[in-house]
Formats: structure tokens, C-alpha cells, sequence
């Protein structure tokens, strides 16, 4: 990406748009920042368990970009008939963040941008309504020949069902009631939307 006739944008390693105001990419490095600027993050997912570098730390900081880190092991693939060592209850903390619309601009990373980030999307696909073969053949573009077995058995298990039926139903519940409201009642019934919106942050199926 070029800005100017001498400012070349670098994206990171396996960068890509997920969806609007969702990205994705391997490991920021430092000359990746410059891009990363122009993306006016608001927050960005860390799937890995190593503490984020100083130096990416004060670029967060610089941008105002809130950090939210769920620590998931990347380890190899033991065979193809092993359980996944992706943690469903972290995977769906992510979700919950990566669908707070209040969090975008958001970019998810791991260290390549393959597995992690791979089976983050997924679940995300999955509650967006994606076929399973789509969701498949987007896990294995980014990761390549590194595509694991495991991995396509953890998205494809993943119960969105009841995350989606917590979320929808008090969405429908406050624009029905807020429709026919008056001012009064409208901010009353937003800040309990508020506290039942923690009670979905809290969800666990």
C-alpha cells in the first residue's frame, strides 16, 4: 500500500479485512505501524500468551488502541485425531469482544495470523451464518499447508447457538420496548440494556 511517493505502508504479515471494521493479520512489527495508523484502530485481540513488546505496547498507547490478550498456546499438531488445544471458553470471551461494535476498528492477530486468528474467524463466520465449506476454505487460504485437522474440527464443534439467541433476544426486547418509549423512558431503558449487556458479557453456554 503506498501513501505517498515516499511513504510505502507495509500491512502486516497474512493482513486481510474480515468484515467492516474487522481485521486480521499475523504479528505486528514496528514498520508495520504506519499502516496500522491509517486503519484507526480502536482495539486490537491478542491471542497469544507472551506479554505484548514494550515497543507495540507504546504504539497502543500512542493511538489510544485498547489491548484485549486471551492467551492460547500455539502448539503443534499432534495428529489429526487429537482434541484441539484451543480453549472454547477463550475463543468465546474473544468472540464477545471482537462483536462489541463499540471495540471497532478491531484487529485480531496471533503470531502468523494462521491457526489462532484462523479459528477466532471461524467461530465468527459461523455466527454470522457462513455455509461450513466457506468457512473451511477461508481458514485454509490463510493457513496454507500448515492447515490443521484439529482446527476445522474445533470450528465446526463450536456452539454460536445460544451466544446469538443471548445476543438477539435483548436487542429485540429494547428496540421493541424503546420504540413506543418517551425520552424518560428511553434512557431508563438503555441503562438496562447496559447492565443486561454485561450479563451477555458474562455468558457461558
Amino acid at each position: 500500500m503506498i501513501q505517498d511517493d515516499n511513504d510505502v505502508l507495509e500491512p502486516p504479515i497474512n493482513f486481510s479485512m474480515v468484515d467492516e471494521g474487522i481485521f486480521r493479520s499475523g504479528f505486528p512489527q514496528p514498520a508495520n505501524f504506519p499502516f496500522l495508523k491509517t486503519l484507526q484502530l480502536r482495539s486490537i485481540i491478542y491471542l497469544c500468551p507472551e506479554p505484548y513488546p514494550e515497543e507495540n505496547l507504546e504504539f497502543l498507547r500512542s493511538q489510544n488502541i485498547h489491548l484485549f490478550q486471551f492467551g492460547i498456546e500455539g502448539k503443534k499438531e499432534a495428529s489429526s485425531s487429537a482434541a484441539s488445544s484451543i480453549p472454547k471458553q477463550t475463543i468465546l470471551e474473544a468472540l464477545k469482544v471482537l462483536i462489541d461494535v463499540r471495540n471497532h476498528p478491531v484487529l485480531i492477530h496471533c503470531k502468523r495470523g494462521k491457526h489462532r486468528t484462523g479459528c477466532l474467524v471461524g467461530v465468527l463466520r459461523k455466527f454470522q451464518n457462513w455455509c461450513l465449506a466457506s468457512v473451511f476454505e477461508e481458514y485454509q487460504r490463510f493457513a496454507g499447508a500448515k492447515s490443521r485437522t484439529t482446527d476445522l474440527r474445533f470450528i465446526e464443534t463450536f456452539d454460536v447457538v445460544g451466544l446469538r439467541d443471548c445476543l438477539y433476544g435483548i436487542i429485540h426486547h429494547y428496540y421493541r420496548l424503546a420504540y413506543y418509549a418517551s425520552k424518560k423512558r428511553r434512557l431508563l431503558l438503555y441503562k438496562q440494556a447496559q447492565q443486561d449487556m454485561q450479563t451477555y458479557q458474562h455468558y457461558k453456554p
